[in-house]
């Protein structure tokens, strides 16, 4: 039974020659797979790709949007400025026209004496 088994064992493995254009399907297979394999890596990358340039873009329309706000604060800063000071200058005429009011008349001068 041995003998049978080593028979078996080197018809099996005896040397076999392979088919006319075997080296040329391998080598088109082969730059196949790895022409795929590139094309794959190379789509893993989109979606990260499109998820850095969302969020970038939200980051700029926030920087905008604080800069826009911290603008009208600005204006809104100046705008309250004028108003007191304009404010203050009135209240000075209103305090003056009030003093004036209350000083008592001083009857003018006849030389009577």
């Amino acid at each position: 039974m041995s003998d049978d088994l080593e028979k078996q064992l080197r018809e099996a493995l005896r040397h076999v020659d392979p088919p006319p254009g075997f080296a040329a399907r391998v080598s088109a297979r082969t730059q196949s797979e790895q022409r795929h394999r590139w094309l794959a890596a190379r789509h893993r990358w989109v979606p990260a790709t499109l998820a850095a340039s969302v969020l970038l873009s939200l980051l700029v329309a926030y920087g905008w949007q604080l800069r826009h706000e911290r603008e009208q604060g600005l204006a809104a800063r100046q705008q309250l400025i004028e108003a007191l000071r304009l404010t203050g200058e009135k209240l000075d005429l209103a305090y003056r026209g009030v003093q004036d009011a209350s000083k008592p008349a001083v009857p003018p001068d006849t030389g009577d004496t």
